[in-house]
């Protein structure tokens, strides 16, 4: 089984966007982070990933960035697929960060340029082609234009892609079904529950970075076809918690969360980001209580 094969068959269930813990100074607390995703791991979270948006990239140095990356391959030992991922960087920065993801012991990167390149099929496909010159680690797509993503389907190294647009996703993931291309549904559970049943093999979930057992629980549903009742799992739980964050603010949101249960020290975001409010907090702690109730609070 080649490298890149083995990365899309490990493509697999609940994906864990990882969100960033802040020393009170602004540093990194990869300390916290060491062991947030130690305990992701051992609660049987399959997938683990660096993102720009959730992991805060536009807060941090390349060198956080390295040692993050660092950081989540020693906390993972092998034991889940970790997705490293890229910031929008030229050419030079972004094939050294290739080599040191693949050296430190991440599975793959998804590969995150600025959005521009994607309007020029050359431009595109010519930064990748020089990017990887340094290591053979496989690589994901961000939200690459559909016709690009079938086209770098059929490079082995190119083994799938995350996709925000709900019509894009599924239009990608019916695609490159029969491809060697894990189409990673970057939305919300409702938009798996169809996306799965069109070949999509993992998902971004709302609630599994702070309680894994309900996103393990709902994508068992979907693998064995209970469709219907994983869809009562995204009313009882998904849509009351979204509707909480969206008011609130993802981030603010979900680093309160999991502040709360424990699996981090504090609920700081990066600076000059506004500090999470205890009326902010309130408003989450209450939701969480209501809507998770004794699962969360036991």
């Amino acid at each position: 089984m080649s490298r890149s094969t083995d990365v899309v068959n490990k493509t697999k269930g609940p994906v864990v966007p990882v969100n960033i813990c802040f020393n009170e100074d602004t540093s990194v607390d990869f300390g916290a982070i060491h062991n947030y995703v130690d305990s992701l791991i051992t609660n049987g979270i399959p997938v683990i990933l660096l993102t720009s948006g959730s992991s805060e990239y536009k807060w941090l140095s390349t060198t956080d960035v390295w040692r993050i990356t660092e950081v989540i391959a020693e906390a993972n030992a092998g034991r889940a697929l970790f997705i490293a991922a890229s910031g929008s960087w030229d050419i030079r920065t972004c094939t050294s960060y290739l080599k040191h993801a693949d050296e430190v012991g991440a599975d793959a990167v998804k590969i995150q340029p600025h959005p521009t390149l994607a309007l020029d099929r050359d431009l595109y496909l010519g930064y990748f082609d020089r990017i990887r010159t340094g290591s053979d680690i496989p690589l994901f797509l961000l939200d690459p234009p559909l016709t690009l993503a079938i086209e770098m389907a059929s490079d082995e190294r190119i083994v799938g892609a995350k996709v925000h647009g709900y019509a894009e996703y599924y239009k990608m993931t019916r695609a490159t079904r029969d491809l060697n291309f894990a189409t990673i549904c970057a939305g919300q559970m409702g938009s798996m529950v169809f996306g799965h049943q069109l070949g999509s093999p993992a998902y971004l979930c709302t609630i599994a970075p702070f309680l894994p057992s309900i996103a393990l629980e709902f994508f068992k549903k979907l693998d064995t076809g209970q469709y219907e009742d994983a869809l009562k799992f995204v009313s009882k739980y998904e849509e009351p918690w979204l509707e909480t964050a969206t008011d609130v603010g993802w981030l603010h949101a979900i680093k309160e969360a999991i502040r709360l249960v424990g699996l981090y020290p504090n609920n700081r975001l990066a600076p000059p980001q506004k500090a999470t409010t205890p009326e902010q907090a309130k408003q989450v702690r209450d939701t969480l209580k209501r809507t998770f109730g004794s699962i969360l609070f036991e």
